[in-house]
């Protein structure tokens, strides 16, 4: 089993808005100013204005408002960098790992990218280290900018792969409205027998109580890796011990399964969007970029949605909040690595990084601007501001409340289709839980053994 990364308690402690961005684009290479190609140590000696370079940003922000943010880093990048030129590879999170090790395996290296679990693109020797950069004299960036936990998060060992620009965490969102009708309040969802009965009383009349994404393998795997956390299990723990709690976890879902549409055994993450945001269903797992991928469906459900954590499991000690981030990592054989470090830099600044945070709620830096997120996010979310206001508050108290460190997990992505298969099986009764359990096991533990 992978254990949790360093202690966030100091992120448990921090009031702040903020957000959580999916982001992350790239293409091929090309430095035509051989200073461009040198160590950042260089900075100072170098004339931005005549530095040369084609950068490859991979880039998987999906909403509009990150597409939006992209276009406009682009073009303030320009301006400032005149001859400094980013292509976006627009590629979904399912999608960019695949991708990317084609891409690094045939030596054709794009520049920059979001990230968000960097252990598989590390595995593959695929970033470069930046602590070196973040220990540079006179770097805009460094190591105490960022709340405890999401600079950890990007490392392993003493190697930092990612510089965070955003929290991220997941968690449970509840259409208050539908809960309400259905005789309940939100401070009754205190255990996984609470979520389920909820889930009953708001399956009526064509709408439904759960909506589980199973048509992808990433999202048919955080679901159950959401809640579990709340039963005190990771899903690559597969031992003996924790049988009973990942039991415990497939009946849960086993039980849901009554009060989601059938359609959800196909559903990806924006169809579950749809779904939740049009009001035909009243529960979800999902996280902190709430906000950026419903308002161009229904602003009004921002003014009905709450953010919990997963209430607490029947093996579980109290409710939790998996809390990971979201940042940018550098390819490690990018040949524009001065201007990379630079346009981080640029990134992580308060004019981008406060936009990052209007957009999708919680800033990762502790130099974030309160005032300037809040003005901002009345111009990206006008028609819901209040709302926005309202969810950005319930997530700020789960991570001072609930939020755990999210755990890596090398191999997450083979387990993924794993848990997929088999939740798919159970909840189709074509296996019992043990069934279920017994296969996930048998599989996720050869994994496990090739990725030692």
């Amino acid at each position: 089993m992978v254990h949790y990364k360093k202690s966030m308690a100091g992120i448990m402690s921090i009031a702040l808005l903020g957000g959580m961005t999916l982001a992350g684009c790239s293409g091929a290479s090309k430095t035509e100013n051989p200073k461009a190609a040198e160590p950042a140590a260089q900075a100072k000696e170098t004339d931005w204005k005549t530095v040369k370079a084609d950068i490859r940003f991979v880039y998987p922000g999906t909403s509009e408002a990150e597409k939006e943010l992209a276009e406009q880093f682009k073009t303030r990048m320009k301006e400032k960098y005149p001859n400094v030129n980013i292509e976006y590879m627009f590629l979904s999170w399912q999608d960019m790992e695949k991708k990317l090790a084609v891409m690094i395996n045939s030596n054709d290296w794009p520049d920059i990218t979001m990230t968000q679990d960097i252990t598989n693109l590390a595995q593959l020797d695929g970033l470069e280290d930046l602590k070196p950069y973040l220990e540079k004299k006179g770097t805009a960036l460094k190591k105490e900018d960022f709340l405890p936990g999401t600079l950890e998060y990007g490392k392993q060992g003493d190697k930092v792969y990612s510089i965070p620009s955003l929290a991220n965490s997941f968690t449970l969102l509840v259409n208050e409205k539908m809960l309400n009708e259905a005789g309940m309040k939100l401070d009754e969802l205190k255990t996984w027998a609470d979520v389920e009965k909820a889930a009953q009383l708001m399956t009526k009349d064509g709408k439904f109580g759960f909506g589980y994404p199973l048509g992808v393998p990433r999202f048919a795997f955080r679901v159950p890796f959401t809640a579990a956390y709340s039963n005190d299990l990771i899903l690559d723990d597969t031992s003996d011990a924790s049988k009973k709690k990942y039991i415990e976890t497939l009946e849960h879902f086993k039980k849901l399964e009554a009060y989601g549409p059938k359609a959800q055994l196909t559903w990806g993450y924006p169809e579950m969007w749809r779904a939740f945001s049009n009001g035909e269903v009243g529960i979800v797992a999902a996280g902190t970029y709430f906000s950026a991928n419903v308002y161009s469906i229904n602003p009004e459900i921002m003014k009905l949605a709450r953010a919990i954590p997963y209430p607490q499991g029947p093996s579980g000690t109290k409710a939790k909040a998996p809390v990971s981030s979201v940042g940018v990592g550098m390819f490690k054989g990018s040949k524009n690595k001065e201007v990379v470090w630079r346009l981080i830099e640029e990134w992580s600044s308060n004019e981008f990084n406060s936009t990052q945070a209007a957009t999708v709620n919680i800033s990762a830096l502790t130099k974030s601007n309160f005032d300037e997120i809040i003005k901002k996010a009345e111009k990206i979310y006008p028609k819901a501001i209040e709302g926005h206001k309202r969810v950005t508050q319930d997530f700020n108290q789960i991570l001072a409340t609930s939020g755990v460190p999210m755990a890596t997990i090398p191999g997450q992505t083979e387990m993924e289709v794993i848990v997929q298969e088999n939740m798919a099986k159970l909840l189709t009764g074509k296996s019992t839980t043990e069934e279920a359990y017994k296969s996930i096991k048998e599989n996720i533990d050869k994994i496990k053994a090739k990725n030692k």
